[in-house]
């Protein structure tokens, strides 16, 4: 009886002992941005039951949950196993605890983890640096409202990426966001190992003084993992990844109380102020003859738009000096400080007699961002000096000429208009007509290629490329890139330079890194190239196939 109860109880306390929720992660010290994977497993579990996985919200963002019933063998004995493997994103950094988590009446151990940003990950020689990660940065905190602050975001890799990375567009409300060209690709050492830097700028410009929150932004990629030394990199054999900046918070400063009022408010590091002439005002002018002055205004960390109107002559002035100003020209450019703008304010004066004429103090008032401080740019105050531009003789009375009524000949020129340009139009979509049929038909050798299997790719990549469908192109593609080459589509495109280029304008269309609407019109060439080619070089090597070793006696 004793012994009864004693097996009893053993087999008892076997089964809570292996009811327990057993919780492990891939890793316990990663940087921000970078995802980790928590696996739970335990016997007691069906594929109905339920994990609570609420109390994970506070501390993370819970990506993807996978469920999985396995069958686990220990000692000879099988045991049937449930697990779930949960990809988490930590919203901190620092020490993070993911917390137990309850299964029924069981329930995990809490596990510690060590969050580290970029910037620490960079400096700490001890830290194993994750395969990609991304920083940002920005040259000033606490801006003054409406000038520039330069975000720059790094993306480091020690792995190869494939070309589908993208990027989250930068939006941030209250503020003008402004690219400051394409990406910039180069090397850096870190730690011993050697990284890829993807960089980015961006110039902003923020509307309102306050808190201006600049989010984190997300970068996703395929990292390159071939499964065998022979097997060559493709998007199959990778791995997704995603890593997210840190956030930045600027504290944006309002126009400063010693700024002299109602006048354009200039906030930037440098300005220039100049101007040009046409002719030279020192030599004699002439009344009644146009003297164009150019006022110049340059400044950085500015948009053009930023940039005030310049008058040679008040809006209210009355004078025999008069100003026909021109449409101002604007120009923007990129510099390694951001953005340089300048404003060109063009005006003819015309004296309507002669005599002296003064022009007044042109002044510029700005905030100096490099030295806290109100600065004025002026140009000298010009004295013009016009003469009479000459004797006319006068006319007593005025001249009188001869007119016959005219002839009407309107009608034919509007009979002759409209037929020229209904053979116009006609010639228009003729031409229109044939150049789709040339872009959109294959030739009868080419319509012919696998019209006797069912889901043909050629022609779901042809509809599709009729009706500018990116995601169906590409989708088409690949598939008949498998039948047509064993190393795919890239592989495919390496041979062949027009497919490739295609490609790209296709991945990029896809991944949001082009600002065009997508046309399938190269790509149906591309492909149609490809076709032709490779059908030459089959009938080549079928002519300049060898005859017999031995010919026939």
């Amino acid at each position: 009886m004793i012994r009864l109860i004693t097996l009893c109880l053993t087999i008892i306390f076997s089964q809570l002992a292996h009811a327990t929720l057993e919780a492990s992660v891939d890793r316990t010290r990663l940087v921000e941005g970078e995802a980790l994977e928590l696996t739970l497993e335990t016997p007691s579990a069906s594929r109905l039951s339920e994990l609570d996985l609420s109390p994970l919200q506070e501390h993370f963002e819970v990506q993807r949950t996978r469920q999985l019933s396995l069958v686990s063998q220990i000692d000879g004995k099988t045991t049937p196993v449930t697990r779930w493997v949960v990809r988490l994103l930590p919203q901190r950094t620092g020490f993070v605890v993911i917390p137990p988590l309850n299964l029924g009446t069981s329930a995990s151990q809490p596990i510690s983890l060590q969050v580290l940003s970029a910037a620490q990950a960079a400096n700490d020689s001890r830290t194993q640096l994750a395969p990609v990660f991304i920083d940002s940065e920005v040259d000033i905190e606490t801006p003054y409202v409406q000038a520039q602050v330069l975000l720059t975001l790094r993306i480091y890799h020690s792995v190869s990426l494939f070309d589908d990375s993208v990027l989250s567009g930068l939006d941030i409300p209250h503020a003008r966001v402004e690219s400051l060209g394409p990406p910039r690709h180069f090397e850096r050492l870190m730690n011993g190992v050697r990284h890829g830097v993807i960089e980015m700028r961006y110039a902003i410009f923020a509307q309102q003084s306050g808190e201006l929150e600049i989010p984190s932004q997300l970068f996703s990629a395929t990292t390159l993992q071939p499964t065998d030394g022979t097997q060559r990199f493709s998007a199959r054999t990778g791995k997704l990844i995603q890593v997210r900046s840190p956030s930045i918070t600027l504290q944006v400063k309002p126009v400063p109380d010693s700024y002299p009022a109602g006048v354009p408010w200039i906030p930037t590091s440098a300005l220039s102020l100049s101007q040009t002439w046409q002719p030279d005002p020192g030599i004699d002018l002439l009344s009644g003859e146009p003297l164009t002055r150019t006022l110049i205004l340059e400044a950085d960390g500015l948009n053009a738009s930023q940039l005030p109107v310049l008058q040679s002559l008040p809006g209210d002035a009355d004078s025999e000096l008069r100003q026909y100003a021109d449409q101002p020209r604007l120009e923007s450019r990129i510099n390694d400080s951001g953005i340089h703008s300048a404003r060109h304010d063009s005006a003819a004066l015309v004296a309507l007699q002669e005599g002296s004429y003064s022009l007044p103090q042109v002044v510029v008032h700005w905030w100096n961002t490099a030295e806290d401080q109100l600065e004025v740019s002026t140009l000298d105050a010009v004295t013009l000096n016009f003469s009479r531009s000459g004797d006319y003789p006068e006319v007593s009375e005025p001249l009188n000429f001869q007119t016959s009524e005219p002839t009407l000949l309107w009608p034919w020129q509007l009979a002759t208009a409209l037929l020229l340009s209904a053979l116009a139009a006609s010639l228009y979509y003729l031409r229109l007509a044939h150049h789709i049929l040339a872009e959109y038909s294959l030739p009868e050798a080419e319509e012919d290629l696998d019209d006797a299997t069912q889901d043909n790719p050629l022609a779901d990549l042809q509809a599709a490329c009729r009706t500018n469908q990116p995601a169906e192109a590409r989708k088409a593609l690949e598939t008949w890139a498998r039948q047509q080459h064993t190393e795919g589509l890239i592989g495919l495109a390496h041979n062949y330079l027009e497919l490739e280029e295609a490609l790209d304008d296709l991945n990029a269309c896809l991944f949001g890194r082009a600002h065009h609407t997508w046309r399938g019109k190269p790509l149906w060439r591309a492909v149609r190239m490809v076709i032709q080619s490779r059908r030459r070089e089959a009938e080549e090597q079928q002519t300049a196939k060898p005859e017999g070793l031995y010919p026939e006696v």
